[in-house]
């Protein structure tokens, strides 16, 4: 017998093509199949009656069983017609990458043993035990865990395996860095969890103060969900988080089986998944493409930090939101749906003061105290890179031997050279930015494209050798804080200094063991850092921020520095201090305040009079080419197509990077009431016979862009 079924290619922009078989194939199997003159693997969506054309048949099975259950498929098509995205492109991401060839960079752990208790005390007290025996519980009931090697310096290892045997003791592994003792949730933090746990198929956010422990509370969650032998899985926005948060959950959760997922995993990443996927992992800990992987039995999503931009892909396609899936794969699988942030997206908050997502507030430090905020007015302080004000402080917390956190907003010394004399600005050739200053390396570097050049002796535009610096950058902030404070350890935490999981490892143990005095770090340290002796914050520049033409310009710059601040005084009295030449910002006076809702307030009034999220939703379209004529020629023909649209149509316009990598890009940004009204309109009228181009290669069409410039 002969049976038809709809298969999605992989990695083709096709929709999905009827491929015959003489044998029945399982929905949601792999499969080997003929593309032109190509062999390309396949994904079956399910049979199909026989078509009025001649098929082609499949070659083989690539899976001996499905590895995709209903609701993935489902979540996969849907989120294909959200995204523009053919579903083989969307369903690859279930999937591990091809290339497994990359450098291994598995995250090492220290770990130590420990004997801890691991029955209730009431039955240890009914049992007869031996003199020895009872030595062990009695110190055990004292300071519970003792470290292992420490209690075979006082007991008898028999004694202690005999206990072991009898199910009194365990011996566990963790990691030394960190306390092993059990957070004991305060009265708001239990009302919540209480809360969540009473309506588990509704969406919630928790929105708390930074330190407020809101990762205690969804650990709390997750060991519930844990009971009921389903899998929780746990999302980060950055690499840059992991690390700390593994091993606080390693710390949480002893007995169970912890996974992480991420793209700087290498080699480990094949092991990380399989486990995953074949259920032996309990939490999974990852960044946003772990949200594809077809865990089963999940029970819950969290996402940490909801609010960061790293969530979304808009680098290459498909261009996906992963909060977005994972809210939809949670209402597919019926698993509970849970946001985390001490500074959540304004469109967030809107739908949680509507009632659209359960809001659950923690409203004050869990351990510590809010740290004091000031603005330091940095008008007419030319050539001042860290105000006289934040020296004072930081001589302070040296004193103290505690610790200071210095952000900047961007990497290099200087993120400008400029010939003084006529005023040129050392370009990128590839991109429409000037070239960012690395005095370490020698270097100019572009950070879009990556192309980089020998620091030059001379203006080539005029020949004068008087070129200058502009802008401040991480490398010119730890020179002049390693002058000022020679006997101070600083340390630079930035993309350029800290290229891999193992390093950055590294660095947060020499922060959290007191081998570093002064940290000075780009947005990697802005969040879930959590070091007790952290004394001070300083905020050296985000006027630029602001200056960025985006709608959500000061909503970025609010959370950026909020965060931040949120990294002092957590174990010790803390301070922040923010360096503005615009001190009496609205923005710096919320954050002065701890006032989100008076920000929250403002931004909404702004973003109604404008037509921004939560009001309408937004489309983004890219047009881009080599040539610049033929870049703005199509963004034409794109607008005459589509004008007659259900959205107000913006543009054609350059993009403010206008040239990027060598291609020309020109934008439209399109504003609607109903998104999926605009998504059926956009898929009938930017074919390809439509067009008369490829709008596969020509167009990138972002639904629900974080970022429009």
């Amino acid at each position: 017998m002969i049976y038809f079924y709809s298969i999605a290619i992989s990695k083709y922009p096709l929709p999905p093509l009827v491929y015959s078989s003489q044998e029945k194939l399982e929905r949601g199997i792999r499969v080997l199949v003929p593309v032109r003159n190509r062999k390309k693997i396949g994904y079956v969506l399910g049979e199909v009656e026989p078509p009025p054309f001649k098929t082609r048949d499949v070659i083989e099975k690539v899976d001996k069983s499905s590895l995709l259950n209903d609701e993935m498929l489902n979540l996969a098509i849907e989120m294909s017609n959200r995204y523009f995205a053919s579903i083989g492109e969307i369903l690859d991401l279930c999937f591990l990458p091809s290339h497994q060839d990359v450098k291994m960079t598995r995250i090492s752990i220290t770990k130590t043993r420990y004997i801890t208790l691991s029955t209730s005390i009431s039955k240890i007290l009914s049992s007869r035990l031996g003199k020895r025996e009872e030595e062990v519980i009695e110190q055990l009931l004292e300071t519970d865990p003792i470290e292992y090697s420490t209690a075979l310096k006082k007991f008898p290892r028999s004694t202690i395996k005999s206990l072991e045997r009898k199910g009194y003791v365990k011996i566990i592994e963790m990691d030394s860095t960190f306390s092993l003792k059990k957070f004991n949730l305060n009265a708001e933090q239990k009302k919540v969890v209480q809360e969540i746990l009473s309506e588990p198929f509704k969406h919630h956010l928790i929105y708390g103060v930074t330190g407020s422990g809101k990762t205690e509370v969804y650990f709390e969650i997750a060991e519930r969900v844990l009971e009921t032998s389903k899998k929780v899985l746990i999302l980060v926005p950055e690499i840059s988080l992991t690390p700390q948060l593994l091993l606080r959950t390693r710390q949480r959760f002893p007995d169970r089986k912890i996974g992480v997922y991420h793209s700087g995993l290498g080699a480990s990443r094949k092991k990380e998944w399989l486990e995953a996927v074949e259920g032996k992992t309990d939490i999974l800990i990852g960044t946003r493409s772990a949200v594809w992987i077809p865990m089963k039995n999940l029970g819950l999503i969290i996402v940490d930090e909801e609010q960061d931009e790293s969530y979304k892909q808009y680098a290459m396609r498909p261009f996906y939101n992963a909060v977005d899936v994972a809210k939809r794969r949670c209402e597919l699988e019926k698993a509970t749906f849970l946001l985390s942030s001490a500074t959540p997206r304004v469109e967030t908050y809107y739908l949680a003061k509507k009632g659209e997502i359960t809001l659950h507030k923690l409203t004050s430090r869990a351990v510590g105290k809010i740290p004091k905020v000031n603005v330091v007015d940095m008008r007419g302080r030319r050539g001042e890179i860290v105000s006289h004000e934040l020296v004072t402080q930081m001589e302070k917390v040296a004193k103290n031997g505690n610790q200071s956190f210095l952000f900047v907003p961007r990497k290099g010394f200087s993120t400008r050279l400029q010939c003084a004399d006529c005023g040129y600005i050392f370009m990128c050739p590839n991109c429409d930015v000037a070239l960012t200053y690395h005095r370490n390396k020698g270097i100019l570097k572009c950070h879009y494209c990556g192309y980089t050049e020998k620091i030059p002796q001379s203006c080539p535009k005029c020949g004068s050798t008087n070129l200058i610096r502009g802008g401040i950058g991480t490398e010119r902030v730890e020179n002049e804080v390693s002058k000022i404070f020679p006997g101070l350890r600083v340390k630079r935490i930035d993309r350029e200094e800290i290229n891999d999981i193992s390093s950055l490892e590294k660095v947060l143990k020499e922060i959290s063991k007191m081998k570093i005095d002064v940290v000075v770090g780009t947005k990697m340290i802005t969040k879930g850092l959590d070091f007790p002796t952290v004394e001070l914050v300083g905020v050296i520049d985000t006027d630029h921020v602001f200056a960025i033409p985006d709608f959500r310009a000061n909503e970025r710059a609010f959370q950026l520095v909020a965060q931040m601040a949120g990294r002092a005084g957590r174990g010790v009295k803390g301070r922040v201090i923010i360096q503005s030449m615009d001190p009496y910002n609205p923005v710096f006076q919320a954050i002065t305040k701890g006032d989100f809702e008076s920000f929250y307030e403002e931004e909404l009034k702004r973003r109604k009079a404008l037509g921004y999220p939560p009001f309408k939703s937004l489309i983004l379209i890219t047009v881009q080419n080599k040539n610049f004529k033929e870049a703005k020629k199509c963004s034409e023909v794109v607008k005459a197509k589509i004008k007659d649209g259900p959205f107000q149509v913006l543009g054609p316009v350059e993009s403010s990077i206008f040239r990027l990598k060598s291609v020309y890009r020109y934008q439209l940004l399109l504003k609607c009431e109903q998104i999926q009204t605009a998504i059926d309109f956009l898929k009938s009228h930017l074919t390809k016979e439509n067009l008369e181009f490829d709008p596969v290669d020509a167009l990138k069409i972002d639904v629900q862009p974080y970022s429009t410039f």
